[in-house]
């Protein structure tokens, strides 16, 4: 089973907006900075988010196949893809970088 739900939410620490999963709820979290000075961390995001979607599946999928553990790292595992000649040490979960609507750098 994939991602079936979405909630927003508001992160109490420090950390930048970012996305996650819980179960098979895709959780879409502004920072805590980013809320109180009324600054929408996600206006360019748009372009991006059927991959983010796609990605949290996977990571949902791993978890329920393999385990948190593992699921957990595929965000640590870091790859070189080139572009235009130049190449770049990613993360595997770099957006920009992806090929196609995974959001998985291969």
């Amino acid at each position: 089973m994939t991602i079936l739900d979405f909630a927003f939410a508001c992160a109490l620490d420090e950390s930048p907006p970012y996305f996650t999963y819980e179960n098979n709820t895709m959780l879409i979290i502004e920072s805590k900075d980013n809320a109180e000075r009324s600054v929408n961390g996600f206006l360019y995001i748009e372009p991006f988010i059927e991959s983010l979607i796609s990605h949290e599946s996977i990571h949902v999928i791993i978890k329920d196949t393999e385990g948190a553990k593992t699921s957990d790292s595929l965000d640590d595992l870091e790859v070189i893809v080139e572009r235009e000649g130049s190449k770049f040490q990613v993360t595997l979960n770099n957006m920009l970088f992806a090929k196609d609507r995974s959001g998985i750098v291969i």
